[in-house]
């Protein structure tokens, strides 16, 4: 439930009449609170052992103000929100506004806003996935080369459909169902550098549209990194990364169509392709089928399949979870997983299920957030998970 109480503490700690400024303010508190227990296989070499996983949990506060003509102002600010603690620290969205948070003006000519936010491509693609791109479930490291850590540089620059700093969006209104994104990002890191005339001016751009029509949703996006050249960064004495040069981009295409109200299947294809140094490219193509069955009452079945295709170009190396071995091959893999739901109410939910990632014999994939990996060695996990919203 969200909740108007925000005023109302302010206007008590001001000796103001708190029930007035409750009325007149628009600011509202919401969250999700997500909490797993698993056991985790990481593979030979490695230690099996439980462990509690958050991802996607948040809790946040956003506001919006009628400006007249049909447009308003609106802010929102979202941060982690880890109950096990056992994440905190080390998430990069766990600092104050650290995940989704903007400020826009929206009205008949769509919705324009900036700050840190998913980019146009993970939106739309998040309409075709009943899971989460994290956690043990989660298909993003073999979809979209997902990683933990800064979203700008470093390893968080390799990965499609992600979270980005410093971002200008927009998307339009809605008409007949069909409704566009667009964002890019600012250079603000350009600024760091040592010899701004000579340094690339690393750069976000991405494009995403949808189409919906009752049961059918039809949509895709495209993402493109400028001048991030993940394989070939550096660092100066300051430690600021000196970005080389490189255009990376990808696109990804989704369907689904919800059968008789109750069960949703979708399909969803991604295409990635890395422009690294000296004339090297690396590229991979990936292929996901989900279902999201109610069967009726508080009972509910997610099951996907990820399927991660090899790696082709003449790049050797790592590109966080991609393996470039000049074509060589083995660096496939599958993820498995399904989920059990059982709802208590429309806002809290205890599930439990089972994932599974199998390697080739090169390929290096992961848990996604969970654990590492070896090369060739494969991963599965046993979850129970509780999930309540507000």
């Amino acid at each position: 439930m969200k909740k108007k109480l925000i005023a109302v503490a302010v206007a008590g700690a001001l000796g103001v009449p708190g029930v007035a400024l409750a009325q007149a303010s628009t600011v509202q508190v919401y969250g999700l609170l997500i909490l797993n227990y698993q056991y985790l296989d990481q593979g030979a070499g490695r230690p099996k052992t439980d462990m509690f996983n958050q991802h996607d949990a948040n809790i946040g506060f956003k506001g919006e103000e009628a400006l007249g003509g049909g447009t308003s102002a609106w802010f929102q600010c979202e941060s982690s929100m880890d109950v096990s603690g056992s994440s905190a620290i080390a998430n990069s969205g766990a600092q104050l506004c650290g995940r989704n948070s903007a400020f826009g003006m929206k009205g008949g000519f769509g919705n324009v806003y900036a700050g840190i936010w998913d980019s146009p491509m993970k939106q739309t693609m998040g309409n075709f996935r009943p899971f989460s791109t994290s956690g043990a479930f989660g298909m993003g490291g073999l979809m979209w080369n997902e990683a933990t850590g800064a979203v700008n540089g470093g390893a968080g620059a390799a990965g499609f459909t992600r979270r980005q700093t410093n971002l200008w969006s927009y998307a339009s209104p809605v008409i007949g169902g069909f409704q566009a994104m667009g964002a890019f990002s600012a250079a603000n890191e350009a600024t760091a550098q040592l010899n701004s005339t000579t340094v690339t001016k690393a750069r976000l751009w991405g494009l995403s549209a949808q189409y919906t029509n009752g049961p059918l949703i039809v949509g895709g996006g495209y993402e493109k990194h400028n001048d991030y050249n993940p394989a070939a960064q550096s660092t100066t004495g300051t430690g600021i990364n000196n970005y080389t040069g490189g255009s990376d981009r990808a696109f990804s295409l989704g369907v689904a169509y919800t059968f008789m109200g109750k069960l949703k299947a979708s399909l969803m294809y991604a295409d990635k392709k890395y422009g690294l140094a000296a004339g090297q490219g690396l590229s991979q193509k990936s292929w996901s089928a989900h279902i999201d069955w109610d069967l009726g009452g508080p009972n509910r079945i997610r099951a996907g399949w990820t399927r991660a295709g090899d790696t082709s170009g003449n790049f050797v190396g790592n590109v966080n979870q991609f393996v470039g071995n000049n074509g060589a091959g083995g660096t496939s893999a599958n993820l498995y997983a399904v989920q059990y739901a059982y709802a208590f109410s429309k806002r809290t939910e205890l599930n439990a299920g089972y994932a599974r990632v199998d390697n080739s014999s090169n390929a290096l994939y992961r848990l996604q957030t969970l654990g590492n990996s070896n090369v060739g060695q494969d991963q599965n996990a046993w979850v129970i998970g509780a999930k309540h919203t507000f």
